[in-house]
């Protein structure tokens, strides 16, 4: 009897054992099954910051060839560090408004050239200009054939179809993330070249969401576009540029690129942007936007869409600043370039 009950004891504890092992198995991969459904459902979110494996593409469009230096060469200059692909195009010659033959000259000549030779020599100097940007470009790592110039004349830019078709085009083929370019009402939307280029690009961004007999390349949707801010969001300067009430929402602190800018600037010897002008231009343009975030410098920048997150955005400069003394805001601010 003795024997019989130890072995029912026994046995009754191996069967506890037994029941405690399975309980303990079926709990972790409960939690198992659990951790995997909400790695599934839960949406993967990088850093602040922290760019996609494969990297952003952009593509800015300025009217001038100077246009995509001052508004936004720095924040180029950061993308090309950081190995984004980086697109520039330049709507029009340039020659007639920006060139120290054609615009600065003639003005103080007795008379112009026959259209026959003003032609040509406007030809040369937009052969100029164009390697003069080529050259910027170089400066901020973009490849030259990476760079476009689209060719229109600077006389009277209108917002027409077969540059819409052309703009759009580009964008399907290069397929960039973001757009950079002018606002499409600036200085109140008429008799800029500016803002006939914001406003051309703006077509063309719809357009090319779409197909076009005799393009191959499938639609394309740009997620985002940014609106220099220079000249859109600055004080007032007349009547036109007080309308809209728009203000920059991004600023890029470029201290660091703020030299390379002066040399792209340095580059642009026929548009009289070298020397002098370029100094003063990084200290009263990009310090001023840049005395706003309480930087060096900086570029201002309208965004077109709200964004969406998963988590409420921060980004690390915000952070780092929000922890900075006023002395420490004060010599941020205060830094000051050393370009002979």
């Amino acid at each position: 009897m003795k024997s019989l009950l130890s072995r029912f004891q026994a046995n009754r504890a191996l069967l506890l054992t037994l029941v405690a092992l399975l309980s303990i198995g079926f709990l972790a991969g409960a939690q198992d099954e659990s951790a995997t459904t909400a790695s599934v459902d839960q949406p993967a979110t990088p850093s602040v910051g922290e760019k996609s494996a494969e990297g952003l593409t952009i593509l800015v469009v300025g009217a001038h060839p100077a246009d995509v230096f001052d508004q936004c060469g720095g924040t180029m200059a950061h993308h090309v560090a950081r190995g984004d692909r980086v697109y520039c195009a330049v709507m029009t010659t340039g020659v007639r408004v920006h060139d120290k033959v054609i615009s600065d000259d003639m003005e103080h000549a007795v008379s112009v050239p026959e259209a026959e030779k003003l032609n040509a020599m406007m030809e040369e100097r937009s052969k100029v200009k164009q390697a003069e940007v080529v050259k910027a470009c170089g400066i901020l790592g973009i490849r030259e054939s990476d760079v476009f110039f689209l060719g229109a004349d600077d006389a009277v830019l209108l917002v027409n179809e077969p540059m819409i078709r052309k703009i759009a085009r580009l964008i399907r083929t290069l397929r960039p993330d973001i757009l950079l370019t002018h606002l499409p009402n600036e200085n109140g939307g008429y008799g800029s070249a500016h803002a006939t280029t914001g406003q051309i690009v703006m077509y063309a961004k719809s357009f090319a969401g779409g197909v076009d007999p005799g393009d191959t390349n499938p639609p394309h949707k740009v997620t985002q576009v940014f609106f220099f801010g220079q000249g859109s969001a600055a004080e007032r300067t007349h009547l036109s540029s007080s309308e809209g009430g728009f203000y920059n929402d991004v600023f890029v602190d470029i201290t660091d690129m703020a030299e390379k800018k002066v040399a792209c600037f340095d580059a642009l010897e026929s548009q009289g942007y070298n020397g002098p002008y370029a100094r003063k231009r990084i200290e009263t343009c990009d310090g001023a936007f840049g005395r706003q975030i309480g930087m060096a410098y900086a570029e201002g920048f309208i965004s077109l869409y709200s964004t969406r997150h998963y988590y409420l955005p921060i980004s690390p400069e915000d952070l780092k600043h929000s922890r900075m003394s006023n002395h420490e805001v004060i010599d941020k601010r205060s830094h000051r370039i050393n370009v002979p």
